[in-house]
Order: structure tokens, then C-alpha cells, then sequence
């Protein structure tokens, strides 16, 4: 059975993968390896908190960017 991941290291990978540019869920999914619905809640989470902000919404996709706050965390600032 395999080990499962803890909610920290994983949502640094969110960000990780956001760093590198605007991206959807799917596309931070595939660059992770995380599931898609998994990554969709730590966005979800990440949004709520300040560390990510939807840049582009339709009824079929969504496109998310880090901010200025989720960079800081990503040095270690928060």
C-alpha cells in the first residue's frame, strides 16, 4: 500500500507548479503527479488563503496564478 502524502509537501508542489506559470488544475495534476481531485482541493484551499487567485473563469476550465503572498511562502517567509 502506498505511503500517503501529507497536506504540507503536497500543497509546495501546488505552488511549486504554479511558480512556473499560469496553469489549470489538469495541468498542475500532470507536472505533479497528484491527483486531479486532490489538487483541486489544496487550490481550492490555496485560494481561500491568499495564495493562489483565479486569473480565468469560463464553465469549462479555470486558469490559476500564484500571488504575491503564496511566492513569500514558497521562501519560506510565512
Amino acid at each position: 500500500m502506498p505511503k500517503k502524502r501529507k497536506y504540507g509537501p503536497l500543497r509546495r508542489l501546488v505552488l511549486d507548479s504554479l511558480a512556473g506559470g499560469q496553469k489549470t488544475v489538469n495541468q498542475v495534476s500532470k507536472e505533479t503527479g497528484i491527483n486531479w481531485r486532490t489538487v483541486d482541493n489544496h487550490i481550492i484551499y490555496l485560494t481561500g488563503r491568499g495564495y493562489l487567485k483565479e486569473v480565468f473563469v469560463s464553465s469549462y476550465v479555470k486558469i490559476y496564478a500564484i500571488t504575491e503572498r503564496g511566492r513569500d511562502a514558497l521562501r519560506g517567509k510565512l
